[in-house]
């Protein structure tokens, strides 16, 4: 016969000679739980696998997420590390907190330094230089709109530009490398209080001005439909007199109507309306929605 416990030959009996005497010591036992023959100071394997249920029965409220960003979120970022310079550093969800502080203690925009941002380009000496966005669908909702542009003015109050980059388009490397290499050489960019927060949010890439009241509609410079018009402008209107003239009388007083009423809702339900068919008659046309760097 084999040795219930250790395996050995026991010839007629259950136990070998030496497990028998470990047995009459005490130092052995037959376990009532799993049946098998262990040391009594031993869990036993039984109690191992009712331990291995019970936690995976049991419902916890806080849970490891698999990886500390998405695999879109990787792809980016293997990109933009490889188009950074060599001696600066590439951050993913910072914490703006952790890189922006409050000087006063009132509650405007206190909650949104406890938001993340997708990556941070810092240089060697971790000086916070731009931050990158990358957004997808569910970015076009008011809610997150009115998030995103809260956040977009705590960094322009702070002096650091944000990059946003669309997921819809793909990882796009010549078009992320033109926008890191332009943000970079702008480099320190002119910071601008909150104390025209509408206003302000609607600057632009280009001196002549940005696509104010679409911009606020809209809730970025860099989105399908503002690219789609800005597009427009620059190979459409741009190139006859009435165009350039309607482009500067624009530029003039859209800024003074976005800050009269560009926290109305009724506003930007009106021009979105309008807006949305003239972006569809545009892409109609040939003009694109992919993203877009001023001329």
């Amino acid at each position: 016969m084999i040795c219930e416990s250790c395996g050995d030959n026991s010839g007629k009996y259950n136990l070998c000679k030496k497990c028998y005497y470990l047995f009459k010591d005490g130092k052995l036992i037959k376990c009532e739980k799993c049946g098998k023959w262990h040391s009594p100071n031993s869990s036993c394997e039984s109690s191992s696998i009712q331990s291995n249920d019970a936690q995976q029965s049991q419902k916890f409220i806080y849970n490891p997420k698999p990886s500390l960003i998405t695999e879109t979120e990787k792809g980016f970022y293997n990109v933009i590390k490889e188009l950074i310079p060599d001696n600066y550093l590439l951050f993913p969800q910072i914490n703006l907190a952790a890189v922006i502080s409050k000087d006063d203690d009132s509650s405007h925009f206190q909650n949104e330094l406890f938001r993340n941002i997708d990556f941070l380009i810092t240089d060697s000496e971790f000086k916070p230089l731009i931050f990158i966005e990358i957004n997808d669908s569910s970015h076009n909702s008011n809610q997150r709109k009115e998030r995103d542009q809260k956040v977009h003015n705590i960094c322009e109050e702070a002096g650091i530009p944000i990059i946003t980059l669309w997921t819809s388009y793909g990882v796009n490397k010549e078009y992320i490398k033109k926008r890191i290499d332009t943000t970079l050489s702008e480099l320190p960019i002119k910071r601008i209080a909150h104390s025209k927060p509408t206003e302000n949010s609607q600057k632009t890439q280009k001196n002549s001005g940005g696509c104010y009241v679409a911009t606020c509609v809209y809730g970025s410079y860099d989105c399908p439909q503002v690219w789609t018009l800005r597009r427009f402008r620059d190979f459409k209107l741009s190139k006859s007199f009435l165009g350039r003239l309607f482009i500067k009388t624009y530029y003039k007083i859209s800024p003074k109507i976005v800050k009269l009423f560009g926290k109305q809702k009724w506003f930007k339900v009106f021009w979105k309306k309008r807006l949305d068919k003239m972006v569809f008659r545009l892409q109609k046309d040939g003009y694109e929605n992919t993203p877009y760097y001023d001329r």
